[in-house]
């Protein structure tokens, strides 16, 4: 399993292509204001439910990964 700075290396990669591909021309170093993660994951959530996914659901395991993985050691 992936460690944690790693997965956050492959969030950074998704998030700027995501930018990218919206036309974005924001860069803000080497953080990403909120807005922009938020932007991304609520068009993952909308792709969810397109492809007939309940986003709450989502939303819900998303919760439980994350307090899973915020427990694991670098």
């Amino acid at each position: 399993m992936a460690k944690l700075y790693r997965r956050a290396e492959l969030a950074q990669i998704a998030l700027d292509a995501y930018l990218h591909a919206e036309g974005a021309a924001r860069r803000w170093g080497d953080s990403a204001p909120p807005c922009d993660v938020v932007d991304l994951m609520t068009d993952l959530l909308l792709l969810a439910k397109d492809r007939g996914h309940d986003p709450g659901s989502v939303i819900s395991k998303v919760q439980q990964h994350l307090k899973s993985k915020s427990r694991e050691r670098c």
